[in-house]
């Protein structure tokens, strides 16, 4: 009967023993866990922050171009049809001039619509709104009629979505790839490509300037920070160039279309 008791005593202890070790696991585990949780949840934190950094400075950098595009077009196209419209003023006959009359018309009209426009690319909330597409198509047509560029624009008709605040980030990444070629590129075709294409938005713009090696698509500070924007879009940036052969910039964002 002692014999028994002892066995059942040691059957007691080793049960006792292996639960308690389950228990340590387990808490260990669970630590472990809450760990991984806590560190996934800071990650997350962090990623917000840097998102809504980028998208402010995105939002101060857009309005900045623009007031330098505004400062140019003011001087170099308005003022000029202003000026004209002023000469037409001072020679006008009303009684007789009215073809004069009808071409100031024209004239003033043209200015109403480049201001207008050139608000538009300025004012964030209007990309957030209306989409970067209208804007894009603005800043290549203005470029176009200032007869130094060739520009086209591809775009198929039912592009995906994404979302309030990815256009503005985009928007400023196209911005500072087209005016990169307008300063360094030696460049006068600029192509811009938009498609979707198994479930992201792919862009491309293209142009036949002087290009540049593969140290520099490495090494240069402003395609570094292409690609720090690209990663808040979850974006993904391929920059294809050689000496003499001009520069292809393909920017492929993952789209709200396919987050299912």
């Amino acid at each position: 009967m002692s014999k028994e008791k002892l066995g059942l005593d040691l059957s007691i202890l080793f049960a006792s023993i292996f639960v308690l070790l389950l228990m340590v696991v387990a808490f260990m585990l669970f630590r472990v866990y809450l760990k991984r949780k806590n560190k996934l949840l800071l990650e997350k934190e962090r990623m917000s922050i840097q998102f809504q950094q980028t998208l402010l400075q995105s939002k101060l950098e857009i309005q900045e171009q623009t007031f330098h595009d505004i400062s140019q077009e003011l001087h170099d196209n308005i003022g000029q049809l202003l000026s004209l419209v002023s000469i037409h003023l001072n020679t006008l006959d009303p009684l007789h001039d009215t073809d004069k009359i009808t071409l100031m018309d024209e004239l003033l009209g043209k200015a109403i619509t480049d201001l207008r426009n050139l608000s538009h690319s300025l004012d964030a909330d209007f990309i957030r709104n209306n989409g970067w597409t209208g804007p894009v198509q603005k800043l290549l047509n203005n470029l176009q009629n200032t007869g130094k560029f060739t520009t086209g624009v591809q775009m198929d008709e039912e592009l995906p979505a994404l979302g309030n605040e990815k256009p503005i980030i985009l928007f400023r990444m196209i911005q500072e790839v087209i005016h990169n070629i307008i300063k360094h590129a030696a460049a006068n075709t600029i192509y811009l490509k938009a498609k979707k294409e198994n479930g992201r938005l792919v862009i491309t713009i293209k142009d036949n300037g002087r290009g540049f090696s593969d140290e520099a698509v490495s090494d240069g500070a402003g395609l570094r920070n292409l690609g720090n924007r690209a990663k808040m879009i979850d974006a993904d940036l391929t920059i294809n160039s050689q000496p003499g052969e001009g520069t292809q910039v393909i920017i492929s964002i993952k789209t709200t279309d396919n987050l299912g």
